[in-house]
């Protein structure tokens, strides 16, 4: 297996959460599947119902501000929503569902977003198509992260007791929805729909404050000439006490064989077999590993963390024509340098993902990817 060295620097992070005013403010026609928490508890925000036609992938954006999140709930408009609980429902076909803190915004004339022009729908992202601009990873390279799941049904998760992410008044978050109904994972019913619970810790109850962290390799190439690669990278946290691991989930596409994670000294070049706290072989719906404490990080170290890959035919009706005219367009690779590559990309058919999401306390604001 040949092991393919460090790669791009991506994403550092935080934590925190928001909502938008009333007039972008999707309606998440609350249901069954999920009840919103009552007044002066949290609040309830989604999705509504995203058409999703067979033989395409749609990813829409969200925005929503903290203080009409707070409005919404019940609580002091003027205080941060202390978020302690998650609870997410997705109907069958979705891929991922991601919540960020908005940080960089770049020009919308570049294809950038606004969360006040809220929601961000995608373009017809069949599989030729490029996406409209909440398939452009750019628009967040630097939003930190604040949720994820990657399970169709029902995630709850409460954190660690005394333990909340701090979500200020006058901040904006993103919800990204991902559903996919082509070749290699289908949404039956021909859409999909995300419902999101934040519940509210009161202040005196506080004892550390969430941080999370996550990073994207994007210079990943599985390739027919080179059908076994490893990709691996690190995540430093400048903290100068050990932090406490106590969520962790992998990402990648079909492609995708074996993903681990590792406690990781800041310094080594290879994993610690025996630091090992998150492994996954599950593409489609990777379990997110939650506890107390998954791992104790050393004070300035971090997260190291790898991704195997099996190159496969490109899925019908894709071929190894299209996935180099992708790397030409996007990567400017030569023809001579072509082998039919899966490169970084957020289309399931067509790309390849190696993502890391992780939840710690205390937060550090200190923390660096490569």
């Amino acid at each position: 297996m040949k092991r393919v060295g460090q790669l791009a620097f991506v994403v550092s992070v935080v934590a925190l959460l928001g909502g938008c005013p009333e007039e972008t403010n999707p309606n998440p026609n609350p249901n069954e599947d999920l009840v919103a928490p009552p007044a002066g508890e949290g609040v309830q925000i989604g999705t509504g119902e995203q058409p999703v036609p067979a033989g395409k992938e749609v990813q829409n954006c969200f925005f929503f501000k903290v203080s009409e999140l707070l409005k919404q709930a019940g609580l002091d408009e003027s205080k941060p929503f202390n978020l302690h609980r998650v609870q997410a429902f997705q109907n069958d076909g979705s891929h991922h569902m991601n919540i960020f803190r908005v940080k960089t915004l770049t020009s919308e004339a570049e294809g950038g977003m606004n969360p006040e022009k809220s929601p961000y729908l995608s373009a017809d992202a069949a599989p030729d198509a490029k996406g409209g601009p909440c398939f452009k990873s750019t628009n967040w390279a630097d939003w930190p992260l604040i949720a994820n799941t990657q399970i169709d049904g029902t995630l709850d998760w409460e954190f660690p007791e005394g333990v909340a992410n701090k979500l200020n008044p006058d901040e904006w978050i993103m919800l990204q929805s991902h559903f996919v109904n082509a070749t290699t994972k289908q949404t039956p019913d021909g859409s999909g729909q995300v419902l999101v619970n934040f519940w509210h810790m009161p202040e005196e109850e506080i004892v550390h404050e969430m941080g999370t962290v996550f990073a994207t390799k994007q210079s990943i190439r599985v390739c027919q000439g080179n059908p076994e690669p490893q990709f691996f990278g690190g995540c430093q946290i400048g903290s100068a006490d050990p932090v406490t691991v106590v969520g962790a989930n992998g990402h990648f596409h079909s492609r995708g064989k074996g993903f681990e994670m590792y406690t990781w000294d800041g310094i080594a070049t290879e994993p610690d077999a025996d630091g090992k706290f998150y492994a996954s072989t599950d593409w489609q719906e990777p379990e997110m590993a939650r506890g107390e404490s998954l791992a104790t990080i050393p004070a300035n170290g971090g997260v190291f963390y790898t991704c195997d890959f099996q190159w496969s035919e490109p899925p019908a009706p894709l071929s190894c024509a299209d996935l180099n005219a992708f790397d030409a367009e996007k990567y400017m690779t030569e023809e001579a340098d072509q082998d039919c590559c899966y490169t970084f990309g957020p289309q399931v058919d067509r790309n390849e993902h190696c993502n890391i999401f992780v939840y710690y306390y205390p937060k550090s604001d200190d923390v660096v990817c490569e």
